[in-house]
């Protein structure tokens, strides 16, 4: 006869998080509390495994909802905002950003998937669904992200080939291919979009260096075939049915 431990599939942590009630760092000091109970037990391992379909799981006294609605909005995120919970300078995070928007009131845990560096602008999408989440940003996945590029400098059709080809940035790691278009320079500056399929820490940034043109501006206008398009700076959207479906498709 199998144990009742036996059929338990994730950690005590990692379920909370996937039933949208925290983060897996949230859910962790939780666990270590000793506010989270599992069957009527309160549990303070965070090695202990449940089911989450089948345990009954409260935090605090408040059973835990298990048939979990999954969100998912766009957010524009301005520049000097950073991609954290919380920040240790003080910085605003797009958490604060979240807070202000009555569309996201009462859905419970949200989070980025994938990041967008401080100085960087544009498309980020904001969901509790971890599996997508997963889904986009495993790097085996090749899920392609398009930004428009502002770089000091006028580009050639020889450096768009080299940074289109791959380059070696300045770690050794040399990036994979890259598609470039609408490419345009004027007064020794040029615009560009470009779009890669990996996502490298400050990757377009180090990609653009690395050939000597340093990055002005860098805005991030799509994920996948999921479009920023006119939603304005510091603004957040609910998701269409057709491009969620597609993110899950493509």
């Amino acid at each position: 006869m199998k144990s009742v431990q036996s059929k338990r599939v994730v950690s005590l942590p990692r379920a909370l998080s996937k039933l949208g009630v925290c983060s897996r760092s949230q859910a962790e000091k939780f666990v270590a509390d000793g506010i989270v109970s599992v069957n009527g037990k309160i549990v303070t391992s965070l090695s202990f495994r449940v089911d989450p379909s089948k345990d009954k799981i409260s935090v605090n006294s408040e059973a835990v909802k298990k048939d979990k609605v999954f969100v998912y909005f766009l957010l524009h995120k301005p520049v000097d905002v950073v991609t954290t919970r919380v920040d240790e300078r003080g910085r605003k995070t797009v958490y604060d950003l979240l807070k202000d928007h009555h569309a996201v009131q009462g859905v419970g845990h949200l989070f980025p998937v994938g990041r967008l560096d401080k100085d960087t602008s544009g498309a980020l999408l904001i969901t509790n669904d971890t599996q997508l989440s997963e889904k986009l940003t495993n790097p085996e996945s090749k899920f392609p992200k398009t930004y428009e590029a502002v770089c000091e400098g006028t580009l050639t059709r020889e450096i768009l080939s080299e940074l289109a080809e791959g380059i070696k940035l300045d770690d050794g790691y040399t990036t994979m291919p890259a598609r470039i278009s609408k490419m345009y320079s004027e007064n020794n500056v040029s615009e560009c979009v470009i779009t890669i399929v990996e996502g490298k820490n400050r990757q377009i940034r180090r990609m653009f260096e690395a050939v000597g043109f340093p990055v002005i501006e860098l805005k991030r206008i799509a994920i996948g075939s999921l479009q920023l398009e006119d939603l304005p700076v510091g603004n957040i959207r609910k998701l269409r049915a057709e491009e969620i479906t597609r993110l899950k498709e493509g």
